[in-house]
């Protein structure tokens, strides 16, 4: 059976391996053609509204109206200003950045960069422990 997706774009990685390698995956496992071209699955909107269905037992609709309204709901909050808090998971927050001078790489040239504002993410502390592989302490 040939792969589902073209091998050809996937980016080695100093040891020589695919991505595919590196992430333990078979050639038979869905890759999001986004990824192949930085090297790393991703894990995007389509996969949440499929797991959704999954799980909760909700029509593809359903679970679409579902994801579409909970990321409506941060952005609202986020553009009023309030930071959102995900118990067990993070924080967004906003951070105005003021006008600077910037550098253009190329020619050198100073270009002036302009005021703007950043949604920052700070993963809680038990994201962080389960990304690591360890558990909380409190658990």
């Amino acid at each position: 059976m040939p792969p589902l997706f073209d091998t050809s774009r996937i980016r080695m990685n100093p040891r020589g391996e695919t991505a595919e390698m590196a992430h333990g995956l078979n050639s038979q496992e869905w890759l999001p053609s986004q990824a192949a071209d930085v090297g790393q699955p991703a894990f995007i909107r389509a996969h949440l509204i499929e797991r959704l269905m999954v799980r909760l037992g909700l029509d593809k609709s359903d679970a679409h109206a579902l994801v579409d309204a909970f990321f409506e709901l941060i952005m609202q909050a986020l553009e009023n200003g309030e930071a959102v808090r995900l118990s067990g998971f993070g924080c967004f927050q906003l951070r105005d950045k003021h006008a600077r001078a910037g550098r253009n790489p190329k020619t050198g040239a100073a270009v002036p960069v302009a005021a703007r504002r950043v949604v920052l993410f700070r993963a809680s502390r038990n994201l962080k422990f389960r990304l690591c592989g360890a558990h909380h302490p409190d658990d």
